[in-house]
């Protein structure tokens, strides 16, 4: 199958301007990330509790901070999530949504890293042009379909419900995805991978300052508002 853009997510910035041709620096916090995923629907069909406890348990897999710590006996720091980091969960995430993955293709993301924070970095430079130049498809009774951005094939194998491979990942144009799709004779996943790319940039650039993680006495703000005889235990805990 393609995987291709959604009409519903123009590729421009917060003000209506075209995207930065530069890959921009972004720096999102969790709330931020948990705002942005939800708003590329792949928070659709499960509570807000179960999406916050499946990222959790991308994050015991390695992704996308791999063995980076945030937190040690005497400090903690706010962890924040990169154009990269972004990428790598909207993938991992986008797997899920077609029940194709296991813990094995989440590793295969990780022990590729590398390679994929290349081609995600090609995906947004070239979303109209060097590979992923536009072409247009006819499709009969003179209508035409116009497929543009570069493709990812992550090469996951299945046999018999059981992985037998994923990777080494590569990366397609638009032309070469279309051969893929009308050649394979088995499920084929290609992600468009520019496409995405330019929604997670426009989103994040008109992402709300949403506030994440424990208050100084251990509470979130809204426990603070929702639970005043904990907090008052708490407090007299403190000063005890």
């Amino acid at each position: 199958m393609l995987i291709e853009a959604n009409s519903k997510h123009p590729q421009v910035s917060g003000n209506g301007r075209p995207l930065p041709k530069r890959l921009p620096a972004l720096h999102l916090r969790y709330g931020q990330v948990l705002w942005l995923l939800t708003q590329l629907g792949y928070g659709e069909g499960v509570s807000r509790s179960a999406f916050h406890e499946y990222m959790r348990s991308l994050r015991k897999l390695g992704i996308p901070f791999g063995n980076e710590r945030f937190q040690t006996k005497h400090r903690r720091r706010l962890a924040e999530h990169s154009y990269y980091h972004l990428m790598e969960l909207a993938v991992a995430l986008s797997l899920r949504v077609y029940h194709v993955v296991p813990d094995s293709v989440l590793r295969g993301l990780v022990r590729h890293r590398r390679e994929l924070h290349e081609f995600y970095r090609q995906a947004y430079v070239q979303r109209c042009n060097g590979l992923g130049r536009p072409i247009v498809v006819a499709a009969g009774k003179g209508k035409t379909i116009e497929i543009r951005g570069v493709f990812l094939d992550l090469r996951i194998i299945f046999r018999g419900g059981h992985l037998i491979r994923i990777g080494p990942p590569r990366l397609l144009s638009s032309i070469g995805a279309l051969g893929e799709f009308s050649q394979s004779v088995g499920p084929s996943l290609l992600i468009c991978l520019s496409d995405l790319s330019g929604r997670i940039v426009a989103l994040a650039l008109r992402a709300p300052d949403i506030r994440s993680g424990p208050s100084k006495t251990g509470f979130t703000p809204r426990e603070l508002t929702r639970s005043t005889p904990r907090l008052a235990r708490a407090l007299g805990a403190t000063l005890s």
